[in-house]
């Protein structure tokens, strides 16, 4: 939190009150010398924000303070030209009030236009050498208006002083200022604080200094040293903004936008957090759709066949009854197929329903037991799809685990062979599903002559959200993997063989 009182402690507004009174003496007694001391002040800091923005301007994030600090490099170079064309001083042929006035206006105009130019690359970096090429042009065109061409407007007559031109360039560059510090109060988040307060109070003081020269007639007026004297102040204030904290709070002036990343980023977290949270119900729900429409699909497998039976048997009860025929113990009879048949029916969708409910415990249950119960529910759909599977248990293995999300996991995994089956358009398709016991674990293999899976993806099945269909989830596999793992402690692992893909489901022993 920025505080004036941390900022100035009464030795230094003690000092500052006294450097600033000495400075108004020696205005009184000796004005060019007084001059010559407050130009080379404001050059020194204009050159020293300067160097700071330019060693270190691979470290900004944007160009604000290098737009700055270049810009401040050619007006440094112009105000050295005021000071030495300053009525008094013979250091430089051409010299004199007019030509020093006319130099002070084209370094304020610089100056302002380069300081509201500087806010457009607050969220943006620049090209640094064309800008300090661009600037450094654009000074000396400016001195040549003013030494070479002669064609810069006069801004001081001898005997009558200011020119309307002057007053009224004042007057602008006095605008510029005041829109430099509306935008500086629109976008102060951008600036560390203490960076912020001071490039105000600096924008502040360079307005009230440009007012004050307005109405001065004489160069050596005491309304020209106030002038110099609030300039002077604004300069210090750039000082202590960027070339002080520049220099012992480095971290803040050029890292603003890390921290700023820094203070927001427990909150951009939680909300991508919550938008993956979000997009994963979707996946979930998305996920459990199929597999419902796969149980649906399957059911009406089961069914069919009983539905047909029903129905032939219903038609040769309505065609006995039409011809006088249809007796009781043939009715009784009919009745008991059409409920065996409805039993059946039923059991399908209890045995749907099992193989969809979580276990709560692990327990030991058979493998071959397991798988065979699947494929009499799902058998109907790899049939239609002209799908042959062959099983093969050389003995009765027992794992310890969660039965039915081994089902579900063995049911996906016969879903993705059939699919590529029949993408594929595969002669003879063949799923084999061998149960073994290598002597430490059971042992389930799901392999099929589908061709493989491509080796540039294989390594990546089992990643999330990853698929090769435009209508997977790719939470298939991962949600596989994760229940053969981390629920039952065994391995879930996949490789190429010459005729497909092999999925190996390696278990705890029961």
């Amino acid at each position: 939190m920025f505080s004036y009182r941390q900022e100035f402690n009464k030795t230094t507004i003690v000092l500052g009150v006294a450097a600033l009174t000495a400075l108004l003496l020696v205005g009184r007694v000796n004005f060019p010398f007084f001059h010559i001391i407050v130009e080379l002040f404001s050059i020194v800091v204009a050159c020293g924000i300067f160097t700071i923005s330019w060693h270190t301007r691979h470290l900004h994030e944007n160009s604000f303070i290098t737009f700055l600090g270049v810009s401040s490099l050619s007006v440094a170079i112009i105000d050295l030209l005021h000071a030495l064309t300053y009525e008094g001083l013979t250091v430089i042929p051409q010299s004199g009030a007019p030509v020093a006035t006319q130099l002070w206006i084209a370094g304020r105009f610089l100056q302002a236009t380069a300081i509201l130019l500087a806010f457009l690359f607050l969220q943006r970096r620049l090209r640094e050498t064309p800008l300090l090429v661009t600037f450094l042009s654009v000074a000396t065109l400016l001195v040549s208006t003013i030494f070479v061409w002669k064609i810069f407007p006069d801004c001081y007559v001898e005997g009558s002083g200011l020119t309307r031109f002057k007053i009224l360039s004042e007057y602008l560059i006095i605008s510029m200022f005041a829109v430099a510090l509306f935008l500086l109060r629109r976008r102060w988040k951008s600036f560390d604080s203490h960076v912020a307060h001071y490039l105000a109070a600096s924008f502040g003081f360079f307005m009230i200094s440009e007012l004050t020269f307005t109405s001065y007639v004489g160069v050596f007026d005491w309304t020209n040293q106030i002038g110099h004297i609030l300039k002077v102040t604004g300069y210090y204030c750039l000082y202590r903004g960027v070339v002080v904290i520049g220099l012992t709070r480095p971290y803040d002036l050029l890292f603003r936008r890390l921290k700023d990343i820094n203070t927001t980023l427990e909150e951009r977290v939680r909300k991508e957090v919550e938008r993956n949270r979000e997009k994963d119900a979707l996946l979930v729900q998305k996920d459990r759709q199929a597999a419902l429409g796969e149980m649906t699909g399957n059911i009406a497998h089961q069914w069919r066949q009983p539905l047909n039976a029903i129905s032939i048997i219903v038609q040769d009860l309505a065609m006995q009854e039409s011809a006088g025929s249809l007796n009781k113990e043939h009715l009784r009879e009919s009745i008991s197929r059409i409920d065996d048949l409805t039993r059946h029916m039923a059991q399908t969708i209890n045995d749907f329903r099992e193989l969809y409910q979580l276990n709560k415990e692990k327990e030991p249950f058979s493998l071959s037991q397991k798988v065979r119960q699947l494929l009499a529910l799902v058998e109907g759909s790899l049939r239609e799809q002209g799908i042959s599977v062959n099983v093969s248990a050389s003995e009765e293995v027992l794992a310890l685990g969660f039965p039915n999300q081994f089902a579900q996991v063995v049911l996906n995994l016969l879903n993705n062979s059939r699919d590529a089956l029949v993408e594929r358009k595969v002669p003879n398709p063949t799923i084999w599903i061998e149960i073994s016991n290598d002597g430490t674990s059971p042992l389930v293999t799901i392999k099929d002559n589908a061709g493989g899976i491509p080796a540039d993806i294989i390594h990546r099945v089992f990643d999330p959200y990853f698929t090769t269909r435009e209508e997977g989830t790719g939470i298939g596999l991962s949600m596989s993997r994760t229940i053969i793992e981390q629920n039952m402690s065994g391995r879930l692992t996949v490789r190429n063989e010459k005729e497909g893909a092999v999925f190996s489901l390696e278990l705890c022993p029961a």
